[in-house]
């Protein structure tokens, strides 16, 4: 079988990092088993209040909230927010194997880089789940731990319909079927894949893309999978998703001299985030590395498909809260805006909560009221967020040449552009 051996440079570092950061236990099980046992404690908080996606300094009903109210509030929240981030790692569990088993020599330093990250992703998974398991016996609440992660196309506005249609169970159907027969033909057959895309709805390209970096590959020959550059699409979709979570948990314990966070979500947070800084250099450099040695047609492909991932992503990341409020009675889902909302329907069930029942319904309504001018303002650590996004899609756009349709991204794309030139956070800003 023919391997792809890549730059040294690379390896070494990733090797470095790996054993600087486990020279100490890392693992998160001994935390989540503790933070489970703990429950939810006291006053303290485990989020930012400013990171919960719900209007906290706008709405009357949510400053009304007391101090033990809001902590249970911020647990749900962190709760469905590593219940988002464990589903999207379970991509990874798949598609990191089957890249490594078809791309490198077994035991190579480029095979062992993803083996390692997939077993610190399944230490991440079971804690993140253990905590949410914590969160549902202490608040009450019954809830699922499966849902659609960042590559079931939770990257930008989903569509209601689509999302009630999803489902995390796989079948090769007729459509899948023909996408693999064009893969199997290799190089010279992507652009049939591109005119599908271009003709599909963004329901179609996820899916498809789903399976084309997740089974496909592990359906593929090893020869047919370098020609048609899946390694590096796959580690550079991942670098999407990598930027989507990582821009939310570095924020979520922000400003520790002002909040009286739980140590054990901090100790969760802090380690995980070590973990992910890893993988997040894995999936650009490592990603764009293999981009670079593969063939033409199959570097095209992946700057088609990217595009259309960044794009969307855009659509989604530059809106302010009660735009996306506008767009969800418009039947228009967010990720941000589903995660704050599970959170407060979560807390309710709590008998802390008994005197703060309120119809959600309403509750959201009042806030699609709200004035003009509260509609257009981003507070601080949005501000950050932005710029962190901002900065990381620029580093992959330069990379691969993207050529971005500003004219239909409008205002996203201009605020993506402002964001990017901001080098001062001020506390609360209006945006165009």
């Amino acid at each position: 079988m023919s391997t792809v051996k890549i730059n040294d440079r690379i390896t070494k570092i990733q090797n470095k990092l790996f054993e600087q950061a486990h020279t100490q236990p890392l693992e998160l099980k001994p935390l989540a088993i503790a933070l489970n046992k703990q429950g939810i404690k006291g006053e303290k908080l485990y989020s930012h209040p400013g990171m919960i996606p719900l209007p906290m300094l706008f709405c009357e009903y949510l400053r009304s909230l007391n101090a033990r109210q809001k902590s249970i509030l911020s647990a749900a929240f962190l709760a469905n927010f590593y219940k988002y981030v464990a589903n999207s790692e379970c991509q990874a569990l798949v598609s990191n194997m089957s890249v490594a088993e078809k791309l490198f020599a077994p035991y190579s330093d480029e095979y062992m880089i993803l083996h390692q990250e997939t077993n610190e992703e399944l230490d991440h998974i079971w804690s993140f789940r253990t905590i949410h398991t914590m969160v549902c016996r202490e608040t009450g609440a019954q809830d699922s731990f499966d849902e659609p992660g960042f590559f079931y196309g939770n990257v930008g506005p989903m569509p209601q319909l689509d999302l009630e249609k999803l489902t995390t169970s796989f079948t090769l159907d007729v459509d899948l079927n023909e996408t693999l027969f064009h893969l199997m033909k290799g190089k010279s057959f992507l652009n049939k894949l591109i005119e599908r895309m271009h003709q599909q709805d963004r329901n179609w390209l996820y899916r498809t893309l789903r399976f084309v970096v997740g089974d496909a590959v592990r359906m593929l020959s090893a020869e047919i999978v370098q020609e048609n550059g899946l390694g590096s699409l796959w580690l550079l979709y991942r670098y999407m998703a990598n930027v989507e979570l990582k821009q939310a948990e570095s924020y979520l314990f922000d400003e520790p001299e002002n909040f009286d966070y739980d140590p054990l979500a901090v100790e969760i947070n802090h380690g995980h985030i070590a973990d992910e800084a890893r993988h997040y250099t894995t999936s650009f450099d490592l990603g764009l590395e293999l981009y670079r040695k593969a063939p033409l047609e199959a570097q095209n492909f992946i700057r088609q498909v990217l595009q259309k991932v960044v794009e969307d992503y855009i659509n989604a990341s530059f809106r302010t809260y009660l735009e996306k409020l506008d767009l969800t009675e418009q039947g228009i889902i967010f990720t941000e805006t589903r995660l704050g909302l599970n959170a407060l329907r979560m807390s309710l069930h709590h008998s802390e909560f008994l005197d703060k029942q309120v119809n959600q319904k309403e509750l959201i309504q009042s806030w699609t009221k709200m004035s003009l001018s509260w509609r257009r303002i981003i507070g601080p650590l949005e501000q950050k967020s932005w710029c962190y996004k901002a900065q990381q899609l620029a580093r992959l756009i330069q990379e691969l040449e993207l050529e971005l349709n500003e004219n239909q991204l409008g205002k996203c794309y201009k605020r993506y552009k402002d964001a990017l030139a901001t080098k001062q956070i001020q506390r609360l800003i209006e945006v165009a």
